[in-house]
């Protein structure tokens, strides 16, 4: 039997199971770092594959499998994230969250059972895989860098090739979406926290309001991406979060704004940190408030898509899906990706896969409190990392 058939049939042999394994991990939902239960699904499923596992990384719950092939090669390396986000589900779907302001609302529910799912296909086909295969189940994805941790600890040493895919609700299930170079911003994310002087409202004089001087510093940094960056520089400032006060009587002592700022350039992503510090404490000083600007260390890098290895996407998606179902975007999201901290440790590339069931409406966007993987994508991401992985290794 030729290879694609052979991992076509485990593949559709396994779907219930690793659908079944999807609601699972969708009913328990884990933010970063704290991925315990999703961890010990995870590890309690691999058990059953015969590949070995090492656990404790990326801060304990990380998860990285390794599956021997039969002959000597090359190392290829597949990641899915596990980490949820702080939502308040709203889908319906009878295997909802049952953890409140706790949900999959980027799908990595899917991306993990999935993953699990090319663990099973390639280790019944173990015998026909020249080389090695990596599989990582990655803690801590969103805002917390749990890739950058994961390279660190040696993960990616020895790695010749590195591929992840992300669900993509603007494509519809079947296709896959990709481009060569810069495909997602490098992000980062601020906190600042205004001082002024708290007084009664009826008597504003008496204090210095933060509320005022925070609306004005929010007002000022639209101008960092409309007059200080070239217009051929993509560049986002986000404040996406204002709170300060507690009565609507008493003018209080601080408030505090959080926000991302985004680029595909690193020299851009230093401006625009420089220039939101700036704006910020000379705004501030002009209200008479004083400001602190703290930034995260985590900021996620530009995701840098191989150009070979998206030739190597590309074709390989050509072969599975046809030509009509493999989409080259014209430019980048401005969403970021800590895959990004391994493609620079080795050449690979990241992947949109669709999940869209209605081409024609709308489909909830990531983070959003209606979004769902969906199982109909599950087989199709399975073909896709199961094919990239041996095609990788048979490749000169």
């Amino acid at each position: 039997m030729h290879m694609n058939d052979a991992l076509s049939k485990t593949i559709n042999t396994i779907t219930p199971e690793i659908a079944s394994l999807r609601h699972e991990l969708h009913e328990h939902p884990e933010i970063r770092f704290e991925e315990i239960w999703t961890s010990d699904r995870i590890a309690k499923f691999l058990d059953t594959t015969g590949v070995p596992y090492q656990r404790g990384f990326a801060k304990g719950t990380g998860i990285v499998a390794t599956l021997q092939g039969g002959a000597p090669g090359k190392t290829v390396l597949l990641r899915a994230d596990m980490d949820a986000l702080e939502i308040q589900e709203e889908t319906g779907l009878p295997y909802a969250s049952k953890i409140p302001e706790r949900m999959h609302a980027c799908g990595h529910d899917g991306h993990s059972a999935c993953l699990c799912g090319v663990v099973k296909t390639l280790a019944a086909h173990r015998d026909r895989i020249k080389g090695t295969v990596k599989f990582v189940f990655q803690p801590g994805e969103e805002e917390a860098a749990g890739g950058r941790l994961i390279v660190e600890e040696g993960v990616l040493d020895g790695v010749d090739a590195a591929f992840a895919l992300h669900g993509w609700p603007t494509l519809p299930i079947g296709h896959i979406g990709i481009r060569p170079g810069a495909m997602l911003a490098g992000a980062g994310v601020f906190k600042m926290i205004v001082h002024g002087k708290g007084c009664h409202a009826a008597d504003p004089a008496a204090g210095v309001d933060p509320i005022v001087a925070g609306a004005h510093i929010v007002t000022a940094l639209q101008s960092v991406v409309s007059r200080e960056i070239n217009p051929w520089d993509a560049g986002v400032v986000s404040v996406t979060k204002f709170h300060g006060g507690t009565a609507t009587n008493i003018t209080p002592e601080s408030a505090v704004l959080e926000g991302t700022y985004r680029s595909l350039n690193d020299a851009i992503h230093q401006q625009i940190e420089d220039s939101i510090r700036r704006i910020a404490e000379q705004t501030a000083a002009a209200m008479r408030a004083t400001v602190e600007v703290r930034f995260s260390e985590n900021r996620y890098p530009v995701l840098f898509n191989d150009p070979d290895m998206t030739q190597f996407v590309i074709r390989a998606g050509h072969d599975l899906f046809g030509e009509y179902n493999v989409t080259e975007f014209d430019a980048p999201y401005m969403g970021a990706e800590d895959f990004s901290y391994y493609l620079q440790k080795a050449p690979g590339a990241f992947v949109c896969l669709g999940v869209n069931p209605n081409p024609g409406a709308p489909y909830p966007p990531l983070h959003n409190p209606k979004y769902d993987f969906g199982d109909a994508p599950i087989p199709v991401a399975m073909r896709l990392m199961s094919n990239l992985a041996l095609r990788f290794l048979e490749s000169d």
